[in-house]
Parts: structure tokens; sequence; C-alpha cells
């Protein structure tokens, strides 16, 4: 069984110009779960700024792809209000995030996005710096009655003188690594090369692949290979023998 992992995990994407001049707001919590019992909840958005901020609020379904990018898709699934939130500098404010749909027996998975509008026309003609406008996207997970995430390490090779190897979400709830670390071994067990790559979502009954280049002259000397990827209290450990080395083409 592994233990999900509850590390902050929000997304804020940003456009970007220089010079900028960007408002600044934050949100609490960053990921929202709901349960048949508790099908809605509250997320307070602060403006740390000294500017009025403008958002507007738009939701998705999501799921993603075996190299991690978001897939979005609309969805009615959800209901949030306000759609539109104006707040003063310093001011905080309430959005309520609630299901509309049923809960199933694996996890439903969306985002939240709220989005940054230009500001208005009288504070432009004030302000000659270019804004930047920040996207920030909530993760939102309806819950099943009995949660349960399990995952496997597949597919380990080597092409190209890199590793390939693919985590897989078996259970029926997301979790998120909190740790991969790959080691190349010599023949007497030395770790010769020891690599590490950042965890990220792993869906309910989804993938992710991972592929972790080995550099010259370190992978001529590995003759095996041992990954780990710790979730919570839990490790999946995977090995595979390189007799030839790391390095072949």
């Amino acid at each position: 069984m592994i233990n999900r992992c509850f590390t902050l995990c929000a997304v804020a994407l940003a456009a970007l110009a220089a010079p900028a001049a960007g408002s600044t707001f934050t949100v609490n919590p960053t990921r929202v779960l709901l349960t048949a019992k508790t099908a809605s909840a509250l997320v307070s958005v602060r403006n740390d700024s000294d500017q009025p901020v403008r958002l507007e609020l738009k939701l998705h379904a999501w799921t993603q792809a075996p190299d991690g990018q978001m897939k979005l898709a609309p969805t009615e699934d959800l209901v949030v209000f306000p759609t539109l939130v104006t707040l003063k500098p310093g001011e905080q404010r309430n959005i309520r995030i609630g299901a509309t749909t049923t809960f199933a027996d694996v996890e439903k998975t969306y985002r939240v996005f709220l989005e940054e509008l230009p500001p208005v026309a009288d504070a432009v003609k004030s302000d000659n710096a270019v804004h930047m406008l920040t996207r920030v996207g909530i993760p939102v997970f309806l819950e099943p009655a009995r949660p349960a995430a399990r995952g496997s390490l597949t597919g380990i090779g080597l092409s190209g003188g890199a590793l390939h190897f693919r985590l897989r979400n078996e259970g029926n709830v997301f979790f998120v690594p909190d740790g991969i670390r790959v080691r190349g071994l010599s023949a007497a067990g030395e770790a010769v090369v020891d690599m590490t790559a950042n965890g990220w979502y792993v869906l309910a009954g989804g993938v992710r692949d991972y592929t972790l280049a080995f550099k010259a002259p370190e992978c001529g000397r590995v003759r095996a290979i041992d990954i780990e990827v710790r979730v919570g209290d839990a490790a999946l450990r995977g090995r595979l023998d390189a007799p030839g080395g790391a390095c072949a083409p």
C-alpha cells in the first residue's frame, strides 16, 4: 500500500514581460479533496499587492499524458462561486468549490484555474509598467469511498545511453512520489552514477514515463542499475542488469 503525498503542489504559470509589475495573490488551500460526505469546500484568496486584483475562475476535467503534460477538457462536474472576483489591496475572499456529479469507485480529477484579468483602464493610465498576469491552478479530487493507492515500476530498459522506466498507478486515487533515485553500480557494487528526478502527480489508473541519460565516462563502468521511488513510507524498487554498460548508442 502506498501512502499519498500531500506536498504543496500548486501550479503557477505566468506570462512574462519586461519591465514588469505583477499583482500578487495567494491561495489557501492549494489542493481540494472532496468526498461524498463533504462535497464542497472553501478556498481563500488574498490580494498581497498594493493594487486591485481581478480574477476569473474556470473549471476543467484533468487527465495526464505519460510525459506528465496536463490534458484539460470542459466539465460541468463542478461548480464554483463566485466566478469573478475583485480584491482590493490586502483583501481576502472565500470561494466555494462543490461537486455536482456522483462519486465513483475511482477518483475523479479536476483543475480550478484562477486567472488574473488585466487592470481596469484607469489603473493602466496611471502606470506605465507592463503587468504580469498570473494563472494559478488548484487540483480538485473527488475521492472514492475506499481509497487505495498502489504503484509499480514497469518497462525498465536501456536505449540510446539512457534509462527508461514507467511508474504506474494501479490504485483508485492519485499519489505523488516524494523522490526518485537511480544509481548505476559497478561490477564491485560501487555507485558510480547517482541521479535523482522530480516526482509529480500520477493519477488513478495513470502512468508516468521517465528517461534519464547516463554520461560518459562513468556510464562505461555501470553493470547494474537500481531504481527507487519513494511515496510516503513506501518504496518501489526496480533493478536492471547492464553487463555491456550504460553507454550503448
